[in-house]
């Protein structure tokens, strides 16, 4: 396996940068000099490391988006050993014109992990980044240390073989309703859906922006591969500390219930009034909620 590419030195924040940094307790630690990139199926994926270490926070973002979905937990990420990564097809990673399954990404992450020398992870997951951390779990289950679900649920099925019968109509489906000029549009409609009152103006642009930056065929791909291991099958237990962080809707203490059938440790915090961006609308509360447990994990 090829070592990281090489990166060009980072560049200097600027002087009113670094005091910023200082005054917010924060390390002053340039992006460009965090970026990596870990080989994986012959294609690079892009990833920012932090601190160092065999055990490692790491943030994976939801569909279409990419890791600077996480800057508002810039306090947490800088201040222990943190990943964040550009899932394959998103963000600086390579974009090949493949399927994109579950497992497609998981295996992405445990190149990311090796390429940083990482062995124990606990997983932050937002959107489609909880199935995929799950999926990641289930593959690599001696490297997940716990989990974190950001406004994500996980499931299992009873009988896979009738699930993916009827997966492929809903594919077909979405393959059709996201493609080309009105496939554009169904997308953006789709992400307006999402904001809340607490999602300002500018928020929004950036978040369609960014999303929309994602190649149409990933977009599909990303929502249309089937999968070899998600969703499981029932009995599928994982013993690990785990968390979901949810705005609140209708079902949500149901789905919760049944993530503890797979998580039996998960902890629900319903957030009222949230869109499904929360780590961005009110990134000091989901700071603290994050640091809360990770302090859990440390207690005997």
């Amino acid at each position: 396996m090829r070592g990281p590419v090489p990166r060009p030195a980072g560049r200097r924040p600027a002087p009113l940068a670094w005091l910023a940094l200082v005054l917010l307790g924060v390390p002053a630690i340039a992006a460009d000099s965090a970026s990596h990139f870990a080989p994986f199926d012959g294609v690079k994926v892009h990833y920012e490391s932090y601190g160092s270490g065999k055990e490692a926070l790491v943030f994976i973002h939801g569909w279409t988006c990419d890791l600077t979905f996480w800057r508002g937990q810039a306090p947490v990420y800088r201040s222990r050993r943190s990943l964040l990564i550009d899932l394959p097809g998103h963000g600086q990673s390579d974009k090949p014109k493949v399927s994109y399954p579950m497992e497609f990404f998981a295996r992405g992450i445990e190149a990311v992990l090796h390429d940083a020398g990482v062995e124990h992870a606990v997983l932050v997951g937002h959107s489609l980044g909880g199935p995929i951390a799950y999926s990641f779990i289930r593959l690599f289950p001696e490297q997940a240390k716990a989990l974190v679900l950001v406004d994500a649920t996980v499931s299992t099925v009873a009988d896979k073989a009738s699930y993916q019968a009827a997966q492929q109509e809903v594919y077909e489906r979405r393959t059709q309703n996201l493609s080309g000029p009105a496939g554009e549009r169904n997308f953006l409609a789709t992400v307006s859906s999402m904001f809340s009152a607490k999602t300002p103006p500018s928020m929004r642009d950036m978040i369609r922006g960014k999303m929309l930056a994602t190649p149409e065929y990933v977009r599909v791909a990303a929502v249309t591969s089937p999968s070899e291991v998600y969703p499981a099958p029932p009995g599928d237990m994982f013993d690990i500390p785990a968390l979901a962080i949810q705005a609140a809707q209708k079902g949500t203490e149901e789905r919760a219930a049944l993530m503890r059938s797979i998580f039996p440790k998960l902890r629900l915090e319903k957030w009222i009034g949230s869109g499904h961006f929360l780590m961005m609308e009110d990134p000091a509360r989901f700071n603290r909620s994050l640091v809360n447990f990770l302090a859990g994990l440390t207690r005997p």
